[in-house]
C-alpha cells in the first residue's frame, strides 16, 4: 500500500533516473526495487531506500511530503494570527504591551546601517527556522508554540499598526518580503512536525527512519531554506521601504 507521506514513491515504480539531495544520480528500475522491499515492513523499507529526486523537482518533491503538516502549520498561524487581531481590538492594553515590547527589542536594529539591519534579520529568522525545525524531535510540539506565538504577535501587531497607517500601510510592510519568508518558516515548523509525529510513532513501536528523515530535512533546510530566508531578508531591508516610500511620495 503506498503510503502517504512517501515522495519519492512514484518515481521509484516508474523506474525514472533520480538524483540524490546531493546530488548523485541513481538508476534505479522497478525489479530493483522489488527485490530489496520486504512485505510487511514497507514503510521502513521504502525510507531505507531513500527519497532521490531530480534538483529540478527537489524543492516541490519535498514540499509535498510535507504537505499534510505544512497545511496544519498554516491552519496554525492565521488561526493565530486572527486570534492576536481580534484580541487587539478588545483588549488594547494588552496589546500595547506587547507592542511596546516588540518595539523596545527591535527598534534600535532600525537605527543600524542597512547591510547590518538585512544580516540581522536574517541570522534571526534562520537561527529560530532552525531550532524550530530540530526541537520538532520533542513531539512537534515546540514548532506549533512557535508558529502560534509569531501569529498571534503579527495579528496584534497589524491590529495596531492598521489603527494608525491603514491597511494599505500593512499590505505593504508585509507582503513583498512575506511571500517568500513566511514559507521558509511554514516548511521548517512543518519539517519539525514531522520529525515529531515520527518520534511518537517511534514510541508506539511503529517502523520509522528518525535519522535519515532529520538529515533530509536539515539538508532541506540549508539547500532550499537558508538561500531563500536571504532573499526575504535583502528584500525586507532594500525593497520593502523603497515600496514604501513610492507609495507614500505619490
Amino acid at each position: 500500500m503506498e503510503r502517504e507521506g512517501d515522495y519519492s514513491l512514484q518515481e521509484k515504480k516508474a523506474g525514472v533516473q533520480t538524483e540524490s539531495p546531493e546530488g548523485e544520480i541513481t538508476d534505479r528500475d522497478d525489479s530493483a526495487e522489488k527485490n530489496n522491499v520486504i512485505i510487511g515492513e514497507g514503510d521502513a523499507k521504502t525510507l531505507l531506500e531513500g527519497r532521490k529526486f531530480s534538483k529540478k523537482s527537489g524543492f516541490a518533491g519535498y514540499v509535498r511530503f510535507l504537505w499534510p503538516y505544512f497545511l496544519i502549520i498554516i491552519f496554525v498561524f492565521f488561526g493565530s494570527f486572527l486570534t492576536g487581531y481580534v484580541s487587539a481590538a478588545n483588549f488594547p492594553d494588552i496589546a500595547n504591551t506587547l507592542m511596546e515590547s516588540f518595539s523596545s527589542r527591535f527598534g534600535p536594529l532600525l537605527e543600524k546601517a542597512p547591510l547590518e539591519i538585512m544580516l540581522a534579520i536574517f541570522l534571526n529568522n534562520a537561527f529560530v527556522s532552525l531550532v524550530s525545525l530540530v526541537l520538532g524531535l520533542a513531539l512537534g510540539i515546540l514548532p506549533i508554540l512557535f508558529v502560534a506565538f509569531n501569529g498571534y504577535l503579527v495579528g496584534v501587531i497589524s491590529y495596531i499598526v492598521a489603527q494608525q497607517k491603514g491597511m494599505l500601510f500593512i499590505s505593504l510592510a508585509l507582503l513583498p518580503h512575506g511571500v517568500v519568508e513566511l514559507p521558509m518558516v511554514f516548511l521548517s515548523a512543518s519539517i519539525g512536525l514531522r520529525l515529531g509525529h515520527q518520534v511518537f510513532s517511534a514510541l508506539l513501536g511503529r517502523p520509522t527512519e528518525i535519522k535519515r528523515e532529520f538529515k533530509e530535512g536539515i539538508s532541506f533546510y540549508f539547500h532550499w531554506i537558508v538561500p531563500l530566508l536571504l532573499i526575504a531578508a535583502i528584500i525586507e531591508t532594500f525593497v520593502t521601504p523603497l515600496i514604501m516610500s513610492l507609495v507614500s511620495g505619490a
